[in-house]
């Protein structure tokens, strides 16, 4: 079950940081902004090409911010390959060049960067404006625009709320 819902488009790349693809529907300058990171604690492994991040992490990058229990980043030669963070929830958040503000939340929040995937798990939720869309399980090209949700039983159930944007002159 796929589809490209018209807003969750213009925001879902939030999550690419620095040296990753840019959104076209972000602000323009966050890419260009330093990324800030904030934990209680890290772990560096330069030969593994590993970062973790514990309590309260915290990422900003411009307008765009990301707050968890835990980060890994997973980035052997410098490449990030993976980024990984879980809590409860993991919150995202980020203005649009339109103004309107972008969120959501996840239990786990997974950046696939080769392939172009953003996966979200457990009570997952995307809003922008007033549109709302959720389910336990939500999977998102970022190159493509496709995204697939649900999963099985009841939990895997998909909600989605969307409103007109080109309402009609009465």
């Amino acid at each position: 079950m796929c589809a490209q819902p018209t807003k969750l488009n213009k925001w879902l790349l939030c999550l690419l940081l620095a040296g990753m693809t840019s959104s076209a529907y972000a602000l323009k300058t966050d890419v260009a902004a330093p990324v800030q990171i904030e934990a209680d604690s890290a772990v560096f492994d330069k030969l593994a090409g590993t970062a973790s991040y514990d309590g309260n992490v915290s990422i900003i990058q411009g307008s765009l911010e990301i707050r968890a229990a835990h980060i890994e980043i997973n980035a052997p030669n410098n490449e990030i390959i993976s980024i990984i963070a879980t809590g409860t929830p993991v919150s995202l958040k980020q203005k649009m060049d339109n103004g309107k503000l972008a969120s959501g939340k996840a239990r786990e929040m997974q950046y696939l960067v080769k392939e172009k995937r953003l996966i979200l798990n457990g009570d997952a939720e995307l809003l922008q404006d007033q549109d709302r869309f959720s389910s336990n399980h939500i999977e998102y090209l970022t190159d493509t625009g496709q995204l697939k949700a649900g999963g099985k039983g009841k939990a895997g159930r998909v909600s989605a709320v969307f409103y007109p944007t080109n309402k009609t002159a009465e």
